[in-house]
């Protein structure tokens, strides 16, 4: 038996003791604290996605699809920030008890200002506007609203450094004239392409203009994140999504063309070209599921000549009517899973059905607006067009691990009908994988400072069925009566497959961009496989002034059309080139861009100077092609391979909103200067057959200007929108300028097409209507409105307000003065 002393007895006690205080304190500590709740816009109550949520600067998470969060704390005192980019931080101190859970609901507010500007597309995940390495304008929905722009063609004209000639749009001059075939600007939705399968064309009618959230411009080679046809830049359309409370948003608007300043050009004598049309689009958020769906119905006479709508021309007796007439719905929806935290998926469409009537070129200078072979009985240039295009998405975002995986494909169909022959179809189908890492701010345990790794992989398979055009067994290759068999089956097909990866960092002051894409294509032709690669840095030099320098490489591969189109808008012919070959390129930039506050007002000016270098660039271009037999004695147009150019230039923007004294003033402008250029202008890009001789062309014998400047190119581009609202009146004016095209075709400045005599001499008058523009284009348009209440808008808007005469290329004349009255409605 084992006796214990009272002392003995006395010290276990008080180790048992000490014991239990150091197992109950044990207890106590491992006891997890919780802090959850959801983060919400302040303003319209919708969740906020990804906002960063840090603790004591050590650890952190992110709110998920629902704006929801949960977070571990720490015994005693945590400082909890609440960060998102384009909205106030919010900071919150919570003396965390051992055991307790804590729900805390945040609303955060957005910045104040509109320049306070979020962007995505130069990088694939949020960032500010003035920390992106690209030169980079946001174009916001109210421009599109004030403007009433039917289509978002019109509205890019407003943008700084681009145009859109004939629905193809570029940048900074990195395209001529092609006839809307074979863009080298990749227009987006959502940051998926939206280019037609057979001609790369973009279809401007198919945007939801009722439901933008922004448009962003990447300026400059984008191939690395956005893959071929993005050599010149991207255009991505990014559409609302729906926030707390349901919205309904309606337009209806009408309008006339006003005589035109010169008697040739009014047509239409006493009758009346009128347009009309609408919009509409209603969103909701209920629970976890969002959905939005609009549409548009447009009408519109026209103001070109020869056709009719309802009432024959007392000048053209007898034309064929037609308008052009679109009409348009789309549907969007998202589902957040409540089952999965993270998971959300969703299904967006659009249909489209056009009417539409196309120019080639005017039939003489006198009557500008009556298309060549009107009405001489000639097929003319019609069609109709029905557009289709399915999106399933689907995405998971892990807060625990910083993760986003996002799956995403587009099945696109165009349908397109030319007068009096058979229908063409064209599908693409576009998929893409990506996977996000990113380490955020608190993982360094350092303010400033956050890595996004991206990688990804697409692929893309077009198709082309159009007998009419591209299933010819024999094509004419530019020698008199002589012919090529080629293999040429009436579906052409493409298959394109791409790995891609980018890393960004933001280092306090610095930010840089790495980036590498490796394309396959597989093709009607041949096989390449092409490595891209693009870099950029930003340093922040002062307080609100950013420098950056970047350098990107692209290569676009020849569409079906602009390889194997035959086909003619009467008298005018469009020739295949089979042997056409890939284009490919670099550019590089260096920019400054300042951030400018004047009491309520802010703003940023930009200045960048910027290089292009295109090899075996593809050009459209009109020259004696075909056979004597052919309409216009074989002159016609051909997309060809021209060689190394190279454009340079600079450019100025500026923007800016906010209150000017008790004036609410919105300012875009920007001023770009292009050099463009060919390198080798002996070099011969091509052959042709005249009276049996062959003859290499070249740029020095093709060109009206043999300077070296490239073609079709306005190499001085002038424009700005100011915006001004006090109390219940809103006006406004834009103004563009573009300077003379100096050079073009060869053959549109010779004898052949103004005046001359010989086989298939016609007096098309080029050289006239240019000498009466040798200034330039300067188009003004005004607007005023009058804000009835807080949800009804009644506007005047008037289009090239001084009725100006004025050129979009050579032989192709811009719209008359147009008055339209517009009711915009918000519920």
């Amino acid at each position: 038996m084992i006796i214990f002393t009272a002392n003995y007895k006395r010290f276990l006690m008080k180790k048992l003791v000490i014991f239990i205080l150091l197992f109950v304190h044990h207890l106590t500590f491992s006891q997890t604290t919780i802090l959850s709740g959801k983060i919400i816009d302040s303003k319209d109550k919708s969740p906020l996605i990804g906002v960063n949520i840090s603790v004591n600067s050590s650890y952190g998470t992110a709110s998920d699809f629902n704006g929801e969060y949960t977070i571990e704390l720490n015994n005693g005192e945590n400082a909890i920030n609440f960060q998102y980019i384009g909205y106030e931080t919010q900071k919150l101190i919570i003396d965390a008890e051992s055991g307790q859970n804590y729900i805390k609901n945040i609303s955060l507010n957005s910045t104040s200002t509109e320049m306070d500007l979020v962007v995505v597309s130069a990088g694939k995940f949020e960032q500010k506007l003035e920390e992106v390495t690209v030169s980079m304008d946001v174009i916001k929905p109210s421009l599109i609203e004030n403007k009433n722009s039917t289509d978002l063609e019109v509205l890019m004209n407003q943008s700084p450094g681009v145009q859109v000639v004939d629905g193809q749009a570029n940048i900074r001059g990195g395209s001529g004239w092609s006839y809307n075939t074979g863009s080298r600007v990749l227009v987006m939705i959502d940051d998926m392409p939206l280019l037609s399968g057979d001609r790369g064309t973009v279809n401007w009618n198919m945007i939801p203009m009722e439901n933008i959230s922004q448009i962003e411009v990447i300026k400059g080679a984008s191939s690395v994140l956005f893959g071929s046809s993005a050599m010149n830049g991207v255009i991505n359309v990014r559409t609302a999504y729906p926030k707390g409370e349901p919205e309904t948003k309606v337009a209806l608007f009408s309008g006339i063309y006003d005589r035109p300043s010169r008697d040739g050009l009014h047509w239409w004598g006493d009758d009346t070209r009128s347009f009309q049309g609408m919009s509409f689009s209603y969103a909701q958020q209920k629970n976890n599921t969002g959905i939005v769906f609009g549409g548009n119905i447009y009408s519109n006479d026209g103001y070109r000549g020869g056709y009719v709508t309802n009432t024959e021309s007392s000048k053209f007796p007898g034309a064929l009517p037609v308008s052009e007439k679109w009409a348009r719905f789309n549907f969007n929806s998202h589902h957040n899973s409540k089952k999965i935290s993270g998971l959300s998926y969703g299904l967006n469409a659009n249909v489209t059905y056009l009417h539409q009537f196309q120019s080639l070129i005017f039939q003489n200078d006198e009557i500008g607006y009556t298309p060549i072979g009107v009405p001489d009985g000639s097929k003319p240039a019609l069609f109709t067009q029905f557009m289709l295009n399915v999106d399933p998405f689907i995405k998971f975002r892990n807060t625990n691990n910083n993760t986003l995986h996002s799956y995403k494909s587009r099945f696109y169909r165009d349908n397109h009908a030319p007068f009096l022959s058979e229908r063409a179809f064209s599908d693409v189908v576009f998929q893409e994988y990506q996977f996000q890492k990113t380490r955020p701010e608190y993982k360094f345990k350092k303010p400033n400072r956050k890595q996004v790794f991206t990688i990804g992989l697409a692929s893309n398979y077009v198709k082309g069925d159009y007998k009419d055009v591209y299933g010819h067994d024999m094509i004419y290759n530019g020698q008199l009566q002589e012919y090529t068999a080629i293999d040429a089956p009436e579906i052409k097909q493409l298959f394109n497959y791409s790995l891609y990866g980018q890393y960004d960092l933001k280092f306090n002051k610095l930010n840089v961009s790495l980036g590498t894409r490796l394309e396959h294509f597989n093709s009607y032709k041949d096989n390449y496989l092409v490595p891209v690669i693009r870099s950029g840095i930003n340093y922040q030099l002062l307080k609100g002034t950013f420098l950056r320098s970047s350098f990107g490489q692209g290569y676009r591969y020849p569409t079906i059309m602009e390889m194997f189109v035959e086909t003619d808008y009467d008298p005018m012919y469009i020739y295949p080139n089979p042997d056409l070959d890939p284009e490919s390129g670099w550019s590089a930039e260096l920019g400054i861009k300042q951030l400018i506050k004047i009491g309520e007002w802010k703003g940023m000016i930009d200045l960048a100077g910027f290089i292009m270098h295109y090899d075996d660039m593809i050009e459209f271009s009109f020259g004696n092609w075909g056979a004597p037999t052919d309409g216009l004695v074989g002159f016609g147009f051909k997309c060809i391979n021209i060689g190394a150019t190279e454009i340079s230039g600079f450019e100025f923007s500026l923007m800016g909103e906010g209150k000017i004294g008790i004036v609410d003033v919105t300012l875009l402008g920007s001023y770009t200067k292009v050099n463009p250029i060919i390198l080798d202008p002996e070099a011969s890009y091509g052959k042709f057959y005249v009276l049996g001789i062959e003859n290499d062309i070249n740029y020095i014998n093709s060109s009206y200007d043999q300077s070296g400047v490239l073609k079709y190119r306005h190499e001085n581009i002038l424009k700005f929108d100011v915006n001004l609202d006090y109390k219940r009146i809103m006006t406004g004016l834009s103004f563009r300028y573009n300077s003379l095209m100096r050079n073009m075709d060869l053959v549109f400045g010779s004898d052949q097409f103004n005046g001359g005599s010989g086989p298939g001499a016609v007096d098309i008058g080029i050289l006239d209507s240019r000498e009466r523009m040798l200034n330039g284009d300067k188009i003004i348009d005004f607007r005023i409105g009058y804000h009835i209440n807080d949800e009804l808008t009644f506007s005047l808007i008037v289009d090239n307000l001084l009725n100006r005469e004025y050129q979009h290329r050579p032989a192709d004349l811009g719209p008359p003065r147009a008055f339209t009255i517009k009711l915009n409605a918000k519920i």
